[in-house]
């Protein structure tokens, strides 16, 4: 026979503690992680929108010149999310009201198509002004089609 009184087996309350403090840093290592990629896309989402349907299409160096012009422009697409920000917080004190007033609802919606329709011309007109100072050797690549179009 063989003695086991001097050999102590680790508790089953010690394995699980320990699974449940894997699973608490791996969920809040998973959160940080959404928490860190959420905030870096949600900055460039505005800018990228417009690149989307170029990144294929131009050269690299093209395409460099159009992102920078995009990206200068990022200020003014920033000010527009503000004011729509702004306008969303009227609507949804609008809409919260005991007796909601719909005519001003209607307005507020109107304002805020507005201005989403400013910024979507704004980005437009940035984008497509820098890809049009491209000589026209570099604008040729745009009539060839993507694997990505519908």
């Amino acid at each position: 026979m063989t003695d086991t009184i001097g050999v102590r087996r680790p508790s089953r309350w010690l394995w699980v503690a320990l699974g449940v403090s894997l699973l608490v840093n791996a969920f809040f290592v998973g959160a940080l992680a959404t928490d860190l990629f959420r905030y870096s896309s949600a900055e460039k989402r505005h800018v990228s929108f417009e690149l989307r349907w170029l990144e294929d299409r131009l050269a690299e160096p093209d395409f460099a010149v159009v992102a920078a012009a995009v990206a200068a422009a990022r200020p003014e697409a920033e000010r527009h999310i503000a004011t729509l920000r702004d306008l969303r917080q009227e609507l949804a004190v609008l809409a919260a009201a005991p007796s909601p007033d719909r005519a001003l609802i209607e307005a507020k919606l109107v304002e805020i198509r507005t201005e989403l329709n400013a910024m979507v011309t704004d980005s437009q007109r940035t984008a497509i002004d820098a890809l049009l100072a491209l000589p026209p050797s570099a604008r040729l690549s745009l009539t060839s089609p993507t694997s990505g179009d519908d």
